[in-house]
Parts: structure tokens; sequence; C-alpha cells
């Protein structure tokens, strides 16, 4: 069934299945191509007539990722013309609460609309609107230029984003002041930043941080100078030299990935791998970073879900010897673990609501164990999307029994509500009980003192 509806921009077109309206390709900003690119993000042209968006459409532009190894390819394709949402609502015409999803991908892979992340299971299970947000990545969304361009683009591309939902999502059936962000990885950090920052207030007023790897915190300027530079010096333009901006709006943007993966090892291993984030001088530690964004939380009253998988860092390697396990044993409580308890505890410790989790469980015949992005398949519910080694031997009915609890756990708090505290106690730094997700029990339990 075909449903219509309005935007500040035109009437789009989308289609019902299974009692849930799909939206895609629903552009919240101009495609940021030509004279556009590496430019902020500028509001969308109004269009006459009915824009289809029935269909899903592209990925932003990116080169292959470490994650493809236990998580497969991302099965779309890419292109500049990217700064879309979709939204799967259960009825154009309700007020539901809102969630708002930030992909991960170490802000140079993935996308918001990729099968694997459909709002539609997860809008059915909790009753709210789901939306996932394109933005630009890696070198099209990060890339700095002294004088050329400074600005962090795929935040603001996101913060453009969140202010066309707070515009244009009562036409959906949404709430536009009952609005979560939740985002896994790097999206959960720009979640963090984006809550740092003064003009998002009012934008949303809870947030979920999956995974978040705060321990890498943000660029300095002059870092990112560096970076920028490097990419420009391997697409044969000089950094200091006329029409920079020009040049780099006439070359491919195949040219500018090829030309950003083959910068220095040096500059790479300098940034842990995540040469392209955030610049931040203010704030630009990990330490830094946690404590602004609780800080923030604090001062807005937002509600907080915050945890991480038992095993991040499996996901990286595939070596299991002793001295390779204690290294990612040592890495994940550095980039993730350490940098995310700061953070948890602070913003309990200054008067917000947290609640934090551990998702314990593994596919019987995966060699990735609770790996990074495990929880996303059982969150989304899109198990036929997910070819991906990581679930490898799990038993279907086990497999739908998981989504089940994520997806009433999530949602209960989606929709403003309290958990209960046999369920799901509140996270204090006196007495940081946590949530295990195993499958079997789901116990509570005290946080492994590894985490302090």
């Amino acid at each position: 069934m075909v449903y219509e509806t309005n935007t500040r921009s035109g009437t789009v077109r989308g289609c019902a299945e299974g009692g849930i309206i799909q939206f895609h390709t629903i552009p919240y900003a101009k495609p940021p191509v030509g004279n556009l690119r590496f430019c902020l993000p500028q509001e969308p042209e109004p269009w006459e007539g009915v824009l289809d968006t029935s269909r899903r459409g592209v990925a932003p532009p990116q080169y292959a990722s470490d994650l493809d190894l236990p998580m497969g390819p991302i099965g779309l394709p890419t292109n500049e013309d990217c700064l879309t949402l979709a939204v799967n609502t259960p009825s154009l015409d309700a007020c539901l609460p809102v969630a708002v999803w930030f992909h991960g991908g170490a802000n140079c892979y993935g996308g918001g609309d990729l099968p694997w992340y459909d709002g539609a299971s997860l809008a059915r299970a909790a009753n709210i609107v789901v939306v996932n947000l394109n933005f630009r990545l890696g070198p099209l969304g990060f890339l700095c230029v002294r004088g050329v361009q400074e600005e962090n683009l795929s935040i603001e591309d996101q913060m453009m984003a969140l202010r066309w939902i707070r515009d244009n999502i009562r036409s959906f059936g949404g709430d536009p002041n009952r609005v979560t962000l939740f985002g896994q990885s790097a999206g959960a950090n720009a979640i963090a930043h984006i809550l740092s920052r003064a003009d998002s207030e009012g934008l949303f007023q809870q947030i979920v941080l999956q995974s978040a790897s705060l321990g890498r915190g943000n660029h300095f300027l002059e870092d990112a100078f560096e970076v920028g530079n490097a990419v420009l010096q391997n697409l044969g333009i000089d950094p200091n030299g006329d029409c920079v901006l020009q040049k780099l709006q006439e070359v491919s943007a195949d040219a500018i990935l090829q030309s950003a993966d083959a910068v220095p090892q040096e500059i790479k291993a300098k940034h842990q791998g995540m040469y392209f984030k955030p610049v931040m001088d203010q704030w630009h530690t990990p330490e830094q970073t946690a404590r602004q964004a609780a800080q923030m939380a604090a001062k807005r009253k937002i509600r907080v879900v915050t945890g991480f998988t038992k095993d991040e860092t499996h996901a990286f390697s595939t070596a299991r010897d002793p001295v390779s396990l204690e290294a990612l044993k040592k890495g994940q409580h550095l980039r993730y673990e350490l940098p995310g308890g700061l953070f948890a505890q602070t913003a309990a410790d200054l008067g917000c609501d947290v609640w934090k989790y551990e998702f314990d469980w593994s596919a019987p015949d995966s060699i990735f164990d609770a790996c990074h992005c495990l929880e996303l398949p059982f969150l989304f519910g899109n198990f036929p999307a997910w070819n991906a080694p990581f679930l490898a031997g799990a038993d279907p009915v086990r497999m739908q029994h998981l989504k089940e609890t994520l997806q009433s756990a999530w949602g209960l708090f989606f929709r403003g509500e309290t958990p209960d505290e046999g369920f799901w106690p509140k996270y204090t730094s006196r007495e940081r009980k946590i949530k295990f997700f195993d499958n079997e029990a789901n116990p509570v339990g005290a946080e492994p003192e590894y985490r302090i």
C-alpha cells in the first residue's frame, strides 16, 4: 500500500510492509556535489509533485572496511549524493517517540539505510518511529585544509538532519519532543560530540551510546591539517597554492578516497587508525571528551543508556594466542571501557539517569566471540540481511529470543519508560550494577573490576 505525507520541501511517497510505513532517500540537504563538495550542508531544494521514496538509496563514498571480515560488505552502491534519511513509522497520524540511528564505521565506512539497519522491525516491536541517517564519511566528511575547509562537515550533516527531524517528523507520526539518539562505535562518538554542542539543545532528550570508542579522542585542528595536507599532496594539489577548493571539487571522489587511504602510515598510527574524526581543540583527549559530554548530559537532564560487548576488539583480529589476547584486552580497555566508564560514572554522579550493559552472547561457530557490532543484528532484527561470519552456527530460535529481549529493552527506553529495578537497575558509581545480555539468564551484576 502506498502512503504520502508532506515535508517542508515537498510531498514524499512511501510504502507499507508488515504494518510499518517506510520512506527511504528523503533529502535533508542539497547534494554535496560539484561546487558544494567540502561545503557546509545547505537546505534541500523544494520539489514539485510527489517524490518517490519507496526504494533504498545509496551509501556515502567509502573504501573497504576492516570490519568486512566479521560482518561482510555493506551491500549498497555508493554516491556523493547521499545526504538523505529513512523513516519507518507505524502510523502517520500518531505522536510516537522517535529513535534516530547513527551508524558506526570509524567515520569512514557504513551507511544509515543499509539493509542491516532497516528500521521496520524495531519500529514495529517498540511502537516508535525509527529514523536512519546518512552523512558524509572519511575525507569527504572530515578533510580539513587551512583557510579552505575547517568545519566538521560530517557532524554538520548530522546537525542538519536533526533539525530536519525537529521540523518534519510530525508528518511521519513522530513527536519532536521525545527524541532519542542511538548510535554505535563512531556513531556513538558523534552523538557524544553533538551532545557537547550548545546548539544541539532541544533536538533530543535521550541518548544510547553503544560501544562508543571515546578513547580515540578528537583532533587538534593542527592534526587535522596534517592529515589534510597529506591527502592533498597525494592528489598533487599544493595546500598553499591557488584555487585549492576548486581543485578539490574537480577531482573524482575515488581519487580523494585513494589519496586518503594512501596517507603515510605514521600519520595513521599516530591516531590509532582513526585519522578522520571531529576537530575540537577545547576537549581533545578521551578524558576531556567523556567529561564534557557527561557534564552537558547532566545540565540538560539527558537520560542515558551506554555499554559494550564483552569482546569488542576481537572483531579487529583473528589472533588468539596469549600475547595477542592480552593486547586486544588492553586496547579494549583504553579505547572503550576506560573513557566510557568515566562518561557513565560522571553523568550518574552529576544526576543523570544512567543504565549500563554488557553484551555477552556469541555464536557457537564464530571466531570473533562477543565482538564489536554483534548486538546490531538483534537490535534491528533483520537477520536475512546479515550474512555475517560473526553469526556462524547461531540457532535461529535462540537468535529470535535474543532479538525480542534487546528490542524490548531498548524499546522501553525509547518510549521514555523506566526499567524495573530487578530487570535493569540504574547505574551509579557507588554500586556499579549493569545488565548482562547473554541470552540465558540475562543477569544483573557488578561491573567487572577491569572496567574501573
